[in-house]
């Protein structure tokens, strides 16, 4: 198996570990087909039974604990050049590797806001716990939330080859689209078109097979993530997409528009046209908000205060979200400060990382939602996807 991707964000775990001065980071699992912790996909791997330690230091040191049956997967792997192994239970070797490395915390996968850093189970925090009862290390325990959201959102040339090319597959099955929508047809037929394609492809959707795309036609049409449905397109409809293809690992999310003409039409109605000008605008404003240092939330004010000036209602969800192995790929969100997001508005975006900027309103002939991904530059951010700046006609 390929491990490009893991090598890589071992060598940026160790780097973020001096970076944030923390000396241990510990993922601790068990039976990881069944309970997996996110960070697994980008640091180990591949799977585990018994009860696993992976132990990365900021002086470099890399080891696994493992039980006796699973220690070959990790020396095929070769991420940890130090392996140990357990029979009876993993807790004594575990203690005294710990004495050893004497670390001054210990971050470990917990976080009240990011699902992504969220991995450790409470039955294994207990386990953790009593393994290291009646020594100091017991006391350093921490959260590396931030050093997973870093991980998370900082992508390696690698991932950002890999993004490109789900970006650019993705754009293709939209062409595909285009060539097929017209009156008559319905929103399940739309998503079986491009169902067909992903199998062609030999390629995964970003979430739900079923959901994925979501194709909502006319203002009927239920705003979220349900459809596809048996609705059919008609003249005077909006038809939105929402769609992603998960493509070696890494996925897209991109949303597109079109609109059905009546007999007669050339463009779309004047009220149509300004609540799509105003969702252009409102993006355009987050993407210029949109920088190394700046807080997540005030991203998402400044293209929600942009729609609201507009005369539109807020958006009831975020503005943009981290993509990568996950279409929501954890760490800092571009949102505003609810309480369902926990702290993850507040972090600061990061050179490296790739969101989405998407946001829409309901109009009389159905949906407008936009939605591209932009990659954090040094100095701003740059669409990776090309922003759909007009909307699409059929007929």
């Amino acid at each position: 198996m390929e491990r490009t991707i893991q090598r890589e964000k071992v060598a940026q775990a160790i780097g973020l570990l001096r970076a944030l001065d923390v000396d241990c980071w510990l993922t601790f699992v068990r039976e990881t087909s069944e309970q997996p912790d996110p960070v697994l996909k980008l640091t180990v791997g591949h799977d585990v039974t018994w009860q696993s330690a992976f132990i990365l230091t900021l002086d470099g040191h890399r080891i696994a604990i493992v039980g006796r049956y699973d220690a070959e997967l990790v020396r095929e792997a070769a991420l940890y050049p130090t392996i140990q192994t357990y029979d009876a239970g993993i807790a004594p070797v575990l203690r005294e590797t710990i004495q050893q490395l004497h670390p001054r915390q210990i971050a470990i996968n917990y976080s009240l806001g990011d699902v992504a850093a969220d991995g450790l189970t409470h039955g294994m925090y207990l386990q953790l716990v009593d393994a290291l009862k009646e020594t100091p290390y017991q006391d350093r325990l921490i959260s590396s939330a931030a050093l997973v959201a870093s991980l998370r959102t900082r992508k390696t040339p690698s991932e950002l080859e890999r993004m490109r090319e789900a970006v650019a597959i993705t754009n293709d099955i939209y062409a595909q689209v285009q060539a097929f929508l017209k009156p008559g047809i319905t929103e399940r037929a739309v998503a079986d078109l491009m169902h067909a394609e992903v199998e062609r492809r030999g390629l995964g959707t970003s979430w739900e097979w079923d959901h994925c795309p979501i194709v909502q036609s006319g203002p009927d049409a239920a705003v979220g993530h349900g459809g596809p449905t048996d609705r059919t397109v008609e003249p005077g409809h909006l038809v939105h997409i929402d769609f992603g293809v998960r493509h070696r690992l890494y996925c897209s999310d991109m949303q597109r528009m079109w609109y059905m003409r009546r007999p007669g039409e050339r463009g779309l109605p004047a009220s149509i046209q300004k609540a799509w000008d105003a969702c252009v605008g409102a993006i355009e404003a987050g993407k210029k908000a949109l920088r190394p240092g700046i807080e997540g939330w005030k991203v998402d004010e400044a293209a929600r205060s942009y729609l609201v000036a507009a005369g539109y209602p807020e958006y009831q969800h975020a503005l943009g979200h981290s993509v990568g192995q996950a279409c929501h790929d954890g760490g800092p969100l571009l949102g505003p400060r609810w309480p369902r997001y926990g702290e993850t508005p507040e972090r600061v975006v990061e050179e490296g990382s790739v969101f989405t900027l998407e946001l829409g309103t309901m109009t009389e002939c159905g949906y407008i939602g936009l939605e591209d991904e932009v990659l954090v530059t040094a100095d701003g951010c740059e669409f990776i996807s090309p922003f759909q700046r007009e909307v699409w006609y059929v007929g």
